[in-house]
Formats: C-alpha cells, structure tokens, sequence
C-alpha cells in the first residue's frame, strides 16, 4: 500500500509538472499573437517560441535526471522484489498464523501447469505471506468484517490489490472458505465483546448487529456451530 501511495503521488506530481509546463506554453503563445498583432506584423504566434522551447528542454532534462521516469519498469520491479521478499521472521510468524480461524493457512500449493490460477500462482507467489498477514489484521485489528456486506472485493480494495488475488488467496492458501472465515472472525469478534463487557450494557440482538450479522438468528447459529455454546450460556460462563 505504501508503493502504492508513492505511485500515485508520483503520477500526480508529474500531472501537474505537465500542466504547468503547458499552461506557460500556451501563454506565450497569446503573448506573441499579442505582440504581433499590436506591433502590425504578421500573426503567426511564434514570436515567444524560443520560450517554449526552454519549457520543453527543462522537461526533457528531468526526465533524463528522474530514474523512475526514464527507467520506469526496472526501478519499479526492483521495488516490488525487495518489497515481496519473505524474511525467516515472516515464515516463523506464519506457522502460527492468527488466533482468529486457528492454523488456516497453508503456503504451498499444487496446481495444474496449464490453468490460468498457475499463471497467477507465479505472479503472486512472493506476495502469499504478507496477503494472509495483512487479511488477518484486517479482521481481528480492523474489524473489516462488522460491515454486514464485505465481500472479497471489498478486502482487495482495502489493500490495494486486485479482487483475483483474494480470491486465489482463500481459494488454495486458505483451508476454509472465505465464507468460512468472515463467520468465524465475526464470531471471535463477539467473543472478545463479552469478554470484554459488552453485554453489560448492550443486548444480544445489538452484539449480532455490532459484529456484522444480519440479524440475531444467524448470529445465535454461528456461534453455537463454533463454540457449542449458545451466546447467553457462554456470556453466563464468563461471568
């Protein structure tokens, strides 16, 4: 997210350099048609031309002094490499992946040479851990999953990537469905609530709103399947 945010700022930098480069071109051109019409002699705008001239010298030199413009995809690539290398930490930290859906994760994959998810397997294969990573900080940091309508989409586009890599995530490195895993966050966020005190003074029909269920009848379903216990009889429990 962060390259990302580089990018566009570079992008955007180099729009405005443009624009202002164009504006003064195009003023000079007004100038000389000015000039030349008040001064009686032929109209042809070029009067103030070596003007635009420099303009365009000062945008070429900057460009050959700006190696992100001029070698734009080498110096990108060798940003998203450094960026998607997998340190000792990062594998150690994903053995014991996140506390949320237990060990659901898994790194390593078969798929057939000839389908397109290989394709994208060698495309995205550096990126896998910090995927699952960043997934898991969205549910149990972020609570991206008390929005009763997140969808896949929705996480790719909090994390800047295309909704086909979270779907190839969850589809081969995930061991549940996403489904699955937004029902069982929603859930582990609940119970974090009661642990929490949220009952105190808060309903259980609020608690299934509060953590992204739809209404309190799925929410009692979920949480039994997971926990085997109702939401009143765990919520006595801890008490």
């Amino acid at each position: 997210m962060l390259l990302n945010k580089d990018h566009f700022n570079l992008v955007k930098n180099w729009t405005i350099y443009f624009f202002v480069i164009n504006i003064l071109c195009s003023l000079m051109v007004f100038i000389s048609l000015y000039l030349e019409f008040k001064s009686g002699s032929k109209v042809s705008g070029k009067t103030m031309a070596v003007f635009s001239m420099v303009f365009w010298l000062s945008v070429f030199f900057k460009i050959l002094i700006s190696p992100e413009i001029l070698y734009g995809l080498p110096i990108l690539n060798k940003t998203l490499l450094k960026f998607n290398e997998v340190s000792p930490e990062e594998e150690e930290q994903l053995a014991s992946v996140s506390d949320i859906v237990g060990n659901n994760w898994v790194i390593e994959v078969a798929i057939k040479e000839d389908s397109q998810d290989y394709r994208l397997q060698e495309n995205i294969r550096t990126n896998i851990v910090s995927y699952i990573q960043e997934v898991d900080k969205l549910s149990a940091e972020q609570f991206i999953f008390r929005g009763q309508k997140v969808s896949q989409s929705d996480i790719a586009e909090t994390l800047g990537v295309p909704t086909s890599h979270i779907v190839y995530l969850f589809k081969y490195h995930s061991k549940i469905s996403f489904t699955e895993y937004r029902k069982n966050s929603r859930i582990q966020d609940a119970l974090k609530l009661i642990e929490g005190g949220f009952l105190n003074t808060e309903t259980f029909e609020s608690l299934a709103y509060k953590t992204g269920f739809a209404s309190y009848n799925p929410f009692f379903i979920a949480f039994k399947s997971i926990t085997s216990h109702s939401p009143q009889d765990y919520s006595r429990s801890k008490k």
